[in-house]
């Protein structure tokens, strides 16, 4: 729930606020004179504005007086700016024609498994809708997992991709890398939270392969995210939910030369575990997650911008687990302290560059038995980009980025993973590894004719540590065969060089970079600029050099391999702008021989069947509710058989049946959501209503054992059936 926090409160910025003291309605229309949907008017400098519905008509409401500037836009339209003057408790009438741009199928390029949020770009899903979607709790990372291809790790915030493994995902923002934004990450039976705030986001898009040459050290998929550069207005918000409170706030100058953001967080989970049913006896301590962050933004001229993002958080909890050898708390606790500094400035009218400077520290400690352990983890970049058009046909984009990781590891493992009791014998371990990354990529977007376009791109990525280096060939393609269908294709090599973690389990840090061959071929039927979107695609993934345990020494190596195939359907339509839905469906089939597998096996999170839908729907002008319906095979485990007695130690060993061969029970989740906009001493207001797992579903976390391991007991996730209220305020 803490994301609510830093992602809700500024819903006030797109939804329409009441009590105002003039009303602007009217239609929008384009070529023909024929209506257009999703259109945009607001009033500029300020966050007053509305969408057009299918009949082109939109309608809000300003406290604004006198002269203002209303600037009208529309995806392939040129922008639009009339004068009016507005009076106080008077309706102004305005309606106005787009005429269309030039026509350069900018939309187009978007790249096979790409689902974007931009300027330029098809929208697939917005912040607001982020908020929206039953079940995401506002979290930007659940509401990725409603595509197809991706899902969620526990019913947490952590996304894998058509059968890959959570680090095998990216994410990106303004050119940094952001390796742990979350809280309550891998804790015990806990979901997980990220700490982004997509209403500060421009730009979203998630791709679940065939990605750019920009993008290196990853095998799966990136989700690569640009804030805005300047905030969009000035205002606060304050949040008080049943489990969290926050307080945020914009700030832009005058001039719109300086700007700032600042979002303060905290969860109060017990009146919520009251509510809810929770044995609060269960935890020890109680979940608490807390965060502050902000930006400073800085225009010194019309084509260039400076921007500081600083967040930090913190989070501990104490979980109650009865194992086989020990009954006790798994207790753990993080700290992230995370500063991304950009620049970025036109270079005469054809060259764009940006450069980002970036760092990030990480400590993670855990406790459970005889485990006591603490993780640190620290990450810088450097990274730089140039972008280039060469002429109205082909822009060069090239770039080089320089990452630096240190990874430490301190405290008590235990000797037998199987015996946690605290009297049980274990290893003190304090180690440190560190390694660099250079990265260098070139990649040209070619528009050969109107209709179709290619981008051929290179990189070549070398690890300090293990002194290896990469070469990764990558093509995208694009043809716009008829008005309004697409076919998009992509081939490529993808690198991930293993965690430090591995290395320091090997003779010589001598494992390879982990590699992955994409193959992608997708079609597309897009009408009205969304409001009917069909896309079909079909994909096959060749793994290489994978991290194997060597079962005669236990050491890592690079000899396991894989492959990962399938299709993914996504379907969204739009019904004036009242109801919209979608429904994504994934079929996955991925085999590994990685870790502990002595054979070609089912992958840690091959979800053959992944099936979503997703409705929302605008009961009144104030009232809106949704629905989120979840379906998916379990995912693969590792059964245990039985126990062989160890009377020296006085405990059971477990006896496994092969690796993955065992499968969790369906997964199904239902959720539902109600949003009611009001005014509430003449501010915006806007109150939260969600039932999450309104079923009462009992979806598997895990499975634990008996002492003896012949029975075997069901560990039910701690999402159950959960109420949840919050209300916002603006000031």
């Amino acid at each position: 729930m803490k994301t609510l926090i830093v992602t809700i409160f500024l819903s006030f910025v797109t939804l329409t606020a009441l009590g105002q003291d003039a009303k602007i309605t009217g239609k929008i229309t384009g070529e023909k004179n024929l209506p257009l949907n999703g259109a945009n008017v607001v009033i500029e400098g300020t966050i007053d504005g509305a969408t057009t519905d299918s009949t082109g008509y939109y309608e809000f409401e300003t406290s604004k007086n006198g002269s203002q500037s209303l600037l009208f836009t529309d995806i392939d339209y040129n922008e639009k700016r009339q004068t009016v003057v507005i009076e106080a408790g008077k309706t102004i009438e305005l309606n106005v024609q787009l005429k269309k741009g030039e026509v350069e199928t900018e939309e187009i390029i978007v790249t096979a498994s790409s689902f974007t949020s931009g300027q330029q770009s098809q929208v697939t899903i917005t912040p607001l809708e982020i908020v929206r979607i039953p079940g995401s709790d506002g979290d930007l990372f659940r509401a990725i997992t409603t595509f197809p291809g991706s899902n969620q790790v526990d019913e947490g915030s952590r996304i894998t991709v058509r059968g890959g493994d959570a680090n095998e995902v990216l994410t990106i923002l303004d050119q940094a890398s952001l390796y742990n934004p979350f809280i309550f990450d891998d804790d015990f039976n806990t979901s997980s939270y990220t700490t982004i705030n997509p209403w500060g986001l421009r730009g979203i898009n998630f791709s679940s392969g065939g990605f750019s040459a920009k993008f290196g050290n990853v095998l799966s998929a990136v989700l690569d995210l640009k804030s805005y550069e300047m905030p969009q207005g000035t205002g606060g918000f304050a949040w008080l939910g049943l489990a969290n409170v926050g307080l945020s706030g914009v700030f832009l100058s005058n001039n719109k030369k300086f700007g700032a953001t600042v979002d303060i967080g905290q969860t109060i989970l017990e009146p919520y575990f009251k509510l809810n049913g929770y044995l609060t006896e269960s935890y020890n301590p109680i979940p608490l997650a807390r965060g502050i962050g902000g930006t400073l933004a800085y225009k010194p001229s019309t084509s260039s911008n400076i921007k500081f993002i600083f967040d930090y958080s913190d989070d501990k909890i104490g979980v109650r687990n009865t194992g086989p050898s020990f009954d006790g708390f798994f207790n753990s606790g993080s700290k992230t302290v995370f500063g991304n500094l950009k620049y970025s400035a036109g270079i005469g009218s054809s060259t764009y560059m940006s450069m980002g400077l970036s760092y990030s520290n990480h400590k993670d400690d855990v406790s459970y038995g005889v485990l006591n352990t603490v993780t640190y983890q620290l990450y810088s970049k450097y990274r730089l980009d140039f972008t280039h058009k060469l002429s109205g046909k082909v822009d060069i984009n090239t770039g080089a980025e320089y990452e630096y990781n240190d990874d430490s590891f301190e405290g008590r493992v235990p000797q037998f993973s199987y015996n946690l009791r605290n009297d049980a014998p274990y290893f003190d371990i304090n180690s440190r590894n560190h390694t660099g990354r250079v990265g260098v990529y070139a990649e040209a977007q070619i528009k050969l004719f109107k209709r179709f376009f290619l981008i051929p791109g290179v990189r070549t990525d070398y690890h300090t540590l293990s002194k290896k280096n990469v070469v990764d060939p990558r093509l995208s393609m694009g043809w716009k065969f008829a008005k309004n269908q697409i076919v998009r294709g992509a081939v490529g090599l993808y690198h991930q060089y293993p965690r430090l973690e591995y290395y320091a389990q090997t003779n010589n840090f001598e494992l390879k970079p982990e590699q992955a061959t994409h193959y992608i071929l997708g079609y597309e039927y897009n009408l009205n600029e969304g409001l009917f979107l069909f896309r079909v695609e079909g994909y096959y993934k060749d793994y290489k050099n994978l991290v194997l345990r060597d079962q005669n020494n236990f050491l890592y190596n690079s000899t396991g391999k894989g492959f990962a195939r399938g299709v993914d359907v996504f379907l969204k339509s739009s019904v004036t702008n009242k109801y919209s839905t979608w429904i994504s469906y994934a079929y996955t089939d991925s085999k590994r021989m990685q870790y502990d597998a002595i054979k070609q096996s089912p992958a840690n999170y091959d979800i053959t069947h992944n099936l979503t839908f997703v409705a929302s729907y605008n009961i009144s002008d104030v009232i809106t509710t949704g629905l989120t319906y979840r379906l998916s095979t379990g995912k693969p485990f590792t059964p245990i058989t039985g126990g062989v007695f160890d009377s020296t130690y006085n405990v059971y060993e477990p006896m496994y049946a092969d690796y993955n061969s065992g499968r969790f029970p369906t997964y199904h989740r239902m959720d539902v959501n109600f949003q009611y906009i009001f005014s509430l001493f003449g501010r915006f207001a806007i109150a939260v209503f969600q039932i999450n797992n309104i079923l009462g579903n009992k979806n598997l976390y895990d499975y634990t054992y008996s002492t003896d391991y012949k029975e075997r007991k069901e560990i039910i996730t701690t999402n159950k059936r959960q109420f949840y209220l919050g209300l916002g305020l603006q000031f």
